[in-house]
C-alpha cells in the first residue's frame, strides 16, 4: 500500500486540492491516521467533513469542489453554479449552488444553496474535470426560474452560439423536466419559440412527416388516427399505433410554450397505455426534419426490442 502522504496528494489533486473524510477512511486510511495527519498539518479543516492540503490554491473551482464534498456524492453543482463551470459567461458569479435527489435533506450553512429534486435523471449528470454537474441544457432549464429574461436570453444564445448546446436539446430537456406550474418554463418556451421558428406545424405537414419516418423505419403495420388504448379513463386518438412491439408513436408540431402547458395531458395519456401494456414514443417536428434517420433508427430499435419480447398485439381499441 502506498504511503499515507502519496494517497492523500493522489486524491486531493484531482479535486483542486481538497478532499472528504468519507474519501480518506474509503481508501483506506485509519481513523488514527487521520487525525495524525490533521495533527501535522498534512491536511486542514475548511468545512465539516472536509478537508484541504495546506497551501493549494484556492479558486471558485475549488470552492465547487469543497461544497460538493461537503453537501455528498450524489449532489451535482447546478443552475448559475454550473454555468459558469460549463463557461457561460453571461451568468455572474453566485454561492456554490447544488442540487440532490428529493430524498436528500443535506444540513448546510448560508455558504451555500442546495436545491432538491424530484427529477434527476441520468441525461441530467455531466461532469467538468471530474466534477458532477448538470449538463448544459439541464442547467439552462434549471435558471430559467432563477434569472431574468435578459440574462436568460443571453445564456441560451451564448450556450447555442458556442455549440456547447443547442435549441432543440434545450427544448428536449424542457419538455421532460416540465411539471405543472414549474416556474420558468413558460419564458423558456417563450425564448426558444422565438429562436426557432416560433409557429405550430400544420397536421397535415406533421402527418407527412409522420408517414416519412414508417417509411424509414421499415414499419409494416401501422394503425393512424387509432384510439388511445386505454381502460377507458383517458380517451383521444394517438397519430400511429404499430401492433408489432405494442407501440405508439406520436408527432409534436406545436410550439414549445404549447408543449409546456400540455405536458400534463400528455403524461396522462403516456400513463393511459402505459397501463395496458403499450408503450409511447414522441417525436418532435425539429427531430423528424432534422434528423428523420434518426428517428426512424430510434423508432425500430424500439419496437424490434419490444416484439423480441414478446410485446405485441393484435389491435388495441
Amino acid at each position: 500500500m502506498a504511503p499515507l502522504p502519496g494517497r492523500i496528494d493522489r486524491l486531493a489533486s484531482a479535486q483542486r486540492g481538497v478532499v472528504a473524510r468519507r474519501q480518506l477512511l474509503e481508501i483506506g486510511l485509519s481513523e488514527w491516521q487521520l487525525r495524525r495527519a490533521m495533527q501535522t498539518g498534512r491536511l486542514e479543516s475548511i468545512m465539516p467533513g472536509v478537508m484541504r492540503l495546506p497551501g493549494s490554491p484556492t479558486s471558485e473551482e475549488q470552492r465547487l469542489w469543497v461544497a460538493h464534498l461537503r453537501v455528498g456524492p450524489e449532489s451535482l453543482i447546478s443552475h448559475g453554479s454550473a454555468a459558469r463551470l460549463w463557461g457561460l459567461k453571461s451568468i455572474v458569479r453566485c454561492r456554490p449552488t447544488l442540487v440532490v435527489p428529493h430524498r436528500r435533506t443535506p444540513k448546510v450553512g448560508s455558504e451555500m444553496i442546495v436545491h432538491r429534486t424530484r427529477s434527476l435523471d441520468k441525461a441530467d449528470v455531466g461532469a467538468v474535470d471530474g466534477l458532477p454537474v448538470t449538463t448544459p441544457a439541464r442547467t439552462l432549464v434549471d435558471l430559467s426560474g432563477e434569472t431574468s429574461r435578459a440574462r436568460l436570453t443571453a445564456a441560451l444564445e451564448e450556450a447555442h452560439y458556442d455549440k456547447l448546446v443547442g435549441y432543440l436539446n434545450v427544448g428536449r430537456a424542457l419538455v421532460r423536466l416540465g411539471e405543472p406550474g414549474r416556474r420558468g418554463s413558460v419564458l423558456l418556451g417563450e425564448l426558444l419559440d422565438e429562436r426557432t421558428g416560433g409557429r405550430e406545424l400544420e397536421q397535415s405537414a406533421l402527418e407527412r412527416l409522420l408517414s416519412e419516418l414508417f417509411d424509414a423505419a421499415g414499419m409494416g403495420e401501422v394503425i393512424r388516427q387509432n384510439p388511445l388504448p386505454s381502460n377507458g379513463d383517458v380517451r383521444g386518438l394517438v397519430d400511429g399505433f404499430i401492433p408489432r412491439g405494442a407501440l405508439i408513436a406520436e408527432g409534436d408540431g406545436r410550439r414549445w410554450h404549447g408543449r409546456c402547458a400540455s405536458m400534463v395531458r400528455d403524461r396522462e395519456r403516456d400513463l393511459a397505455a402505459a397501463e395496458v401494456g403499450i408503450q409511447t414514443v414522441r417525436f418532435m417536428h425539429e427531430q423528424l426534419t432534422s434528423d428523420m434517420e434518426g428517428c426512424a433508427a430510434r423508432l425500430r430499435r424500439t419496437v424490434e426490442l419490444r416484439a423480441s419480447q414478446g410485446l405485441g398485439v393484435r389491435r388495441v381499441r
